[in-house]
């Protein structure tokens, strides 16, 4: 039953990354080697000014002449930092292209799927839950953008005035015909357009995480699973060489892990390298929008339906965004803390001194903590989240 069960749920390996990876490509933001590259980038430049381009430029005009509002510049201030944020991660993506593309590579190397067969159920399961998280995710923020593109239909059911689904400056009158109905589906296209476009590169870095504690869970099967049985007959044993051979073997297994913990180490620390700032970023947007979005439901005169449940799944999407952050950086401390585990449940006690000295040193290498963090500044894991989570909430019932 367990062997069907595991056939019928068996997946490649790390699709997951495959996915954030296709949408991001389809959407203009990963550019391909060779002779179409440069076809390819005046579809990036296409695609930028389509799906945040000409909401960038239509809200910082529509926040300049809306100083005098609170209201409306609380509003507009949101929209404004979520595209911001968003424009300064496809910088980065294509900035860091060749870093990504060697994360991605690494992947697919000999070190991470030699154990594919020998732990197949190991990265089903990571890859599954990789999945699980895009699609937890990006849930939030399709819920959202429909009720947001969703605005100008409602209006019309409800008789009440035109509205945009989005605030932004036109330099046209976009309560006429068809002025309005242009604007409207370019709104509702391009926010939905861009909302599976920043999940994905959410996605992509979280799924790098995932593939890294993977890893490190097949890491710490390998070590758990290495044979120290040196209680032979003797009578049996009649060629030295192959003696000294086979107690060499637990030895060697253990020289690939030490390997295997180095490329796992390396792989983390080049995350951290392209992607700390713009989870900083990404920590202090959201939680700044949070805030601004609780501020604003509490200033609403005449509560619209979809309007508010829009509102607050936005604000769920948001926190969703800290939380899968955080999330997996807390798995990666504690996959690392399992190595050390993992060190004591083979039978060391069987094995040579110059193995239980190897082995020695990878508890103490697991025993610094391997933490992932926002631009240097604080750490992500759960803790993290929940200091957050308060200081937020504490913050909305100050401002409302």
């Amino acid at each position: 039953m367990g062997s069907g069960q595991l056939v019928q749920h068996r997946i490649q390996p790390n699709v997951h990354l495959r996915v954030s990876l296709s949408i991001i490509y389809y959407m203009g933001t990963w550019p391909p080697r060779g002779k179409y590259r440069p076809l390819y980038i005046l579809f990036t430049v296409y695609s930028f000014t389509f799906m945040l381009g000409i909401f960038l430029a239509s809200e910082i005009a529509n926040l300049i002449l809306s100083l005098g509002d609170l209201g409306k510049v609380v509003a507009g201030a949101t929209l404004l930092m979520t595209n911001c944020t968003h424009a300064y991660k496809i910088l980065i993506i294509l900035y860091r292209q060749k870093h990504i593309q060697n994360l991605l590579d690494i992947t697919k190397s000999e070190t991470f799927i030699r154990h594919n067969i020998n732990c197949e159920s190991t990265v089903i399961r990571y890859t599954w839950q990789g999945i699980f998280h895009h699609i937890a995710y990006q849930s939030f923020g399709t819920v959202a953008v429909l009720c947001w593109g969703f605005t100008p239909i409602a209006d019309f059911i409800a008789g009440r005035s035109r509205r945009l689904p989005m605030e932004g400056w036109y330099p046209y009158n976009v309560t006429t015909t068809p002025a309005f109905e242009i604007t409207s589906l370019h709104q509702a296209v391009a926010i939905f357009v861009a909302c599976f476009h920043n999940v994905a590169m959410d996605t992509l870095v979280t799924g790098l995480i995932t593939v890294a504690c993977c890893q490190l869970s097949i890491l710490s099967q390998t070590i758990a699973s290495v044979q120290n049985n040196q209680q032979r007959d003797e009578k049996s044993v009649t060629d030295d060489i192959a003696t000294k051979n086979e107690k060499d073997v637990p030895y060697e297994t253990l020289k690939k892990c030490v390997k295997h913990g180095n490329v796992i180490f390396s792989f983390i620390n080049e995350v951290q390298s392209i992607f700390g700032t713009m989870i900083l970023l990404q920590f202090s947007v959201n939680c700044i929008v949070i805030c601004l979005i609780a501020f604003n439901i509490s200033q609403m005169k005449v509560y619209i339906s979809e309007v508010l449940f829009g509102m607050l799944m936005y604000m769920c999407c948001m926190t969703y965004q800290i939380f899968i952050y955080c999330w997996h950086g807390n798995e990666l401390q504690l996959h690392n803390a399992y190595i050390s585990i993992a060190a004591y449940s083979n039978d060391w006690w069987n094995a040579d001194g110059h193995f239980k000295r190897a082995l020695q040193i990878m508890i103490i290498r697991a025993h610094r903590p391997l933490i992932l963090s926002a631009g240097k500044i604080f750490s992500l894991s759960l803790n993290t989240f929940v200091s957050v989570s308060i200081s937020m909430q504490k913050m909305s019932l100050i401002k409302t």
